[in-house]
């Protein structure tokens, strides 16, 4: 017996349609694993139903199921990973219940490279943009007193940080997390710790004077 969901991922137009006329309810229903008719249509690439989903119906592109894991989460092609995020609104760097992003899931499994490079490279635009504006990139902690203190601090940051940052945005598929932390964590104990650690001697220094 078909349901919203086994008809979605069909791509199904209007057996999808027939359902939300009596319930409009279902756009946003879950199954007994949390899965959704707009994450069954993003998982099998029905672009059109996607967006009739999304725009004409009230769908949340990022209804998360039961493991946190967004439609994004099931792109298996750039184009739908470019639908959801472009023209739907779909946030990539929203993390599932174990901390993953879409583009950490995807990489992993490695079934689908191009679909992580692609949002790997958003990550990496979103790095340079925020280094320039002399902040940390979304999903990095820096621990703080406050992040008015970090852009503060890290405006005057030299090109040489920079120009790492800019390095590897221009190598997506080889971009981590991790190593965008290392930087910054280099960049905060170059311009904000070791400075004040050397303020405070030199302070020390001349109190025992």
């Amino acid at each position: 017996m078909s349901n919203i969901w086994i008809a979605a991922s069909d791509g199904n137009t209007s057996q999808v349609l027939s359902f939300l006329s009596t319930r409009p309810s279902l756009v946003n229903a879950k199954d007994e694993n949390g899965y959704t008719p707009i994450h069954a249509a993003a998982s099998y690439g029905h672009l059109d139903l996607l967006r009739t989903l999304i725009k004409d119906h009230g769908g949340d592109v990022n209804l998360r199921d039961d493991d946190g894991d967004t439609p994004l989460f099931t792109a298996e092609t750039v184009e739908v990973a470019k639908c959801l995020v472009e023209e739907l609104g779909a946030d990539w760097s929203l993390r599932n219940d174990e901390g993953f992003t879409a583009a950490d899931v995807i990489a992993e499994e490695d079934s689908f490279p191009l679909v992580a490079e692609y949002l790997q490279t958003l990550a990496s635009k979103e790095a340079i943009i925020s280094s320039d504006a002399g902040v940390p990139p979304a999903g990095i902690a820096v621990n703080l007193t406050s992040m008015d203190e970090v852009a503060e601090d890290l405006a005057p940051v030299d090109e040489e940080f920079k120009r790492k940052i800019e390095e590897l945005a221009s190598r997506p598929g080889e971009y981590t997390q991790e190593e965008l932390r290392q930087l910054v964590t280099e960049a905060v104990h170059k311009h904000i710790l070791e400075p004040e650690e050397r303020n405070v001697r030199a302070k020390g220094g001349d109190g025992e004077e």
